[in-house]
């Protein structure tokens, strides 16, 4: 059965608000959800159950306003069971709107167990999820939420926003992410996203407020294909300490950066460190099986020093700081003029691990050796058996 919003009392005239009307189109039954041009403000969550295809005019602004402070669980739109978990939830279309300038929105204390996520879409706990021809727009923190995913598709996803905001992740897929499809997703204004565009956290600090009631726990079988960042903070992070990223393809990844291309320093130096360095002598990281392909990249130094609500400046290129076996990238573009100020390859805190650049290759027996390149065009990396 297909339904339209409008039948159940919605309003896209940027005022009213659509909560009780879109929820109840969710709630009827339904397996097809229309939602028109138009603005329309929701004040709570809505919650999709499974088998429902939300299919929205490529013009539709569903917009994020509360009229009080946000706390933990609230979201612009998440599956209905994050406990039992939801299936074959499909959303087409729309413009997808965290509205990250009002002040019940704000992201609370780092730690706050109570605390507002700042995400726009959660989905924790499903099966067979299809994202599709969307705008998000003005998150808080990440843009899309994803923990205990399997079996997915992700495709033509652009992100903008008029207002920078910490830990203002792209795509971020936490543990238990598996089985997945990525394709064509873009950054569209200048300085997003500012944090990771794409970010496969199997580890991460579950402790806080951005990722409340995720898990640490494998990442595996995902494909990446066209992913474009004019000036991003970082394109792909990597963060495993001991739980697994494996069997990632990527292919055609473009972009600017003002951390790091490719970040796998498990979370060493932020604010919320997951080990310490003397119970892990032999290093940490379990990253396997990654191919990369035609990967275009460059540092971004010409900014204001405080461009994005940091002073970070680019630091490398790849920062590789996590063991590493069967990895490999083909086809590096490296584009810059000044290697001496960020180089291509960093490596440290690695132990028995061999790195091939181009015909060069060089072996990391201790954590305090250190590797510096300026530039390769394949680079692979292993364990030494």
């Amino acid at each position: 059965m297909r339904i339209n919003v409008l039948e159940y009392g919605a309003i896209g005239d940027g005022i009213y608000d659509n909560y009780k009307a879109f929820q109840a189109a969710l709630d009827s039954g339904a397996d097809e959800i229309v939602i028109p041009q138009g603005i329309y403000c929701i004040s709570q969550t809505l919650k999709v159950h499974s088998n429902i295809c939300i299919v929205a005019d490529k013009t539709a602004k569903i917009m994020l306003k509360s009229r009080n402070r946000l706390k933990r669980n609230d979201f612009l739109l998440s599956n209905a069971d994050t406990i039992d978990g939801n299936e074959n939830i499909k959303i087409i279309g729309g413009i997808w709107d965290g509205n990250n300038m009002l002040q019940e929105h704000e992201k609370p204390d780092l730690f706050d167990k109570d605390g507002y996520s700042g995400v726009i879409l959660n989905f924790v706990n499903v099966k067979k999820l299809v994202l599709k021809d969307m705008v998000l727009a003005n998150s808080v923190t990440f843009y899309v939420r994803m923990c205990r995913v399997h079996h997915f598709e992700i495709e033509n996803i652009d992100f903008i926003s008029d207002r920078f905001g910490k830990n203002q992740d792209g795509l971020h897929f936490g543990g238990d992410v598996r089985h997945g499809v990525v394709k064509n997703i873009r950054a569209l204004n200048y300085g997003q996203t500012n944090d990771d565009m794409i970010a496969l956290n199997a580890d991460d600090s579950i402790e806080r407020v951005e990722n409340l009631d995720l898990c640490r726990d494998t990442i595996e079988d995902i494909t990446f294909e066209n992913i474009f960042a004019q000036n991003c903070y970082t394109i792909i992070r990597m963060l495993s300490v001991t739980a697994a990223i494996k069997n990632i393809r990527m292919k055609n990844i473009y972009g600017g950066f003002r951390c790091n291309a490719i970040n796998a320093d498990a979370a060493r130096y932020c604010r919320t460190p997951l080990f310490l360095e003397e119970d892990f002598p032999d290093g940490v990281g379990q990253i396997s099986d990654i191919r990369i392909e035609h990967f275009v990249c460059y540092p971004v130094f010409e900014l204001d020093e405080d461009f994005g609500g940091t002073k970070s400046v680019p630091k490398t290129a790849l920062q590789f700081e996590s063991q590493m076996d069967d990895f490999r990238i083909t086809d590096f573009e490296y584009l810059t003029e000044h290697p001496e100020k960020c180089p291509a390859l960093s490596c440290k805190n690695l132990t028995a691990q061999k790195i091939c650049a181009d015909d060069e290759e060089y072996c990391l027996y201790d954590k305090n050796e250190k590797l510096i390149l300026n530039k390769f065009k394949s680079l692979s990396l292993n364990l030494e058996k």
